[in-house]
């Protein structure tokens, strides 16, 4: 008996034990990380402020002073704010973005559902009209279905839309319908509503130098408009089935060139899009609060007492806010070879800081960082 309350004690003790190393154990990584960072920041704001460590104040300010020197600060920052917005009224930036999309192309005898639409506006007899217009339900009549992606949405404006449609210019193919003595005609037509009723958007000649299709009045439209997939219809009044890019097993490439304006005088809320955690893990902001208080700053740094410090953190993939079209070629070149190195997600926009604070001979003054507070991110 004497034994037992020995075994038991030892037991409580190694329970003791467990629990104490399973509680560092499941410290959160994060807290080591925001700890290094903030000293970092500490170690930074010093070394602009030509200090090498926090001054000491024998002459502290009374707190009437104090408070009428944070209003002064408030103003100092909303002088600031408003200046730079007026500077930037009227000024406007445009990007350029490249998209690659994947249509599918299907003839129009293997898609398998109803086009009551279609039907109704037929000839019968499948002919030519002499504007180049063709039955659609002919031999040389093919489906277009094209969906929309995350990254082509509504606020780019589309600049051009070319379809990667023959593997080679039909002028260097043996096979090219343009041996015919009528030259070859191709005419789109839109498929509208449920029924998908065909209008006609434009019938062309079929260049003999070029293997692209320019879908560019088509897709303008529907890249700003409300629908998630455009259906179009390609009939041809030439047997091109041997040339098309499709032919080969190859899936067909629609590259869309869009522009996106951005007034910088209409400021959006700061971070809301971007904040990391809504963004799996690709190029964000993440904040991190500073509290001069809580970093033992308050006895020398008047005003703010905190502010949120953030940083660009994230993964770059190939079109995903790409600061140029050289980031956007990076990012390609390095999903195909780990040789060439990823972009890497950088600031893109800051806002000014006022920080005011004593300095080294103990005299209140204030400091402009132009560059302190992050706004946006990209990929660089």
């Amino acid at each position: 008996m004497p034994r037992a309350p020995r075994g038991v004690g030892a037991t409580l003790t190694c329970l003791q034990l467990l629990l104490l190393f399973t509680r560092v154990e499941l410290r959160p990584h994060t807290w080591d990380e925001d700890r290094l960072q903030l000293e970092a920041i500490k170690k930074e704001i010093l070394e602009r402020l030509g200090m090498s460590s926090p001054p000491v104040v024998r002459h502290r300010l009374d707190q009437e002073s104090v408070q009428r020197a944070r209003r002064l600060h408030r103003q100092r920052v909303a002088e600031l704010m408003g200046n730079r917005s007026q500077e930037e009224v009227g000024a406007v930036t445009t990007t350029r973005h490249l998209h690659r999309l994947t249509p599918t192309l299907l003839h129009w005898s293997h898609v398998h559902h109803g086009h009551q639409g279609v039907q109704e506006q037929q000839d019968p007899r499948g002919h030519q009209d002499p504007q180049g217009e063709q039955d659609l339900r002919g031999p040389h009549c093919y489906h277009l279905l094209l969906s929309r992606t995350e990254t082509l949405h509504r606020q780019l404006q589309v600049v051009q839309a070319e379809l990667k449609l023959f593997k080679q210019s039909l002028a260097s193919s043996s096979m090219s319908p343009l041996n015919a003595s009528v030259p070859p005609r191709v005419s789109i037509y839109l498929l509208e509503g449920a029924a998908e009723t065909p209008r006609l958007l434009q019938s062309q000649e079929l260049d003999h130098d070029a293997q692209s299709l320019d879908l560019t009045a088509a897709i303008q439209p529907w890249a700003a408009g409300p629908e998630d997939t455009l259906r179009l219809a390609l009939a041809f009044t030439a047997n091109v089935s041997a040339l098309l890019a499709t032919s080969g097993g190859d899936s067909l490439v629609l590259e869309v060139v869009t522009h996106q304006t951005t007034r910088r005088g209409a400021r959006r809320p700061r971070g809301l899009e971007e904040e990391c955690g809504k963004s799996d893990g690709k190029c964000c902001l993440k904040s991190l609060k500073v509290s001069f208080q809580d970093i033992g700053w308050a006895e020398w740094v008047i005003a703010p007492s905190s502010y949120y410090m953030r940083f660009c953190q994230g993964s770059c993939p190939h079109n995903y806010k790409p600061a140029s079209m050289h980031a956007q070629i990076k990012a390609r070149m390095h999903s195909l070879s780990r040789a060439t190195p990823a972009p890497c997600c950088v600031p893109a926009a800051y806002d000014p800081m006022v920080l005011m604070h004593y300095d080294a001979e103990g005299r209140l003054v204030s400091t402009l960082f132009e560059d302190m507070l992050v706004t946006r991110c990209h990929c660089a």
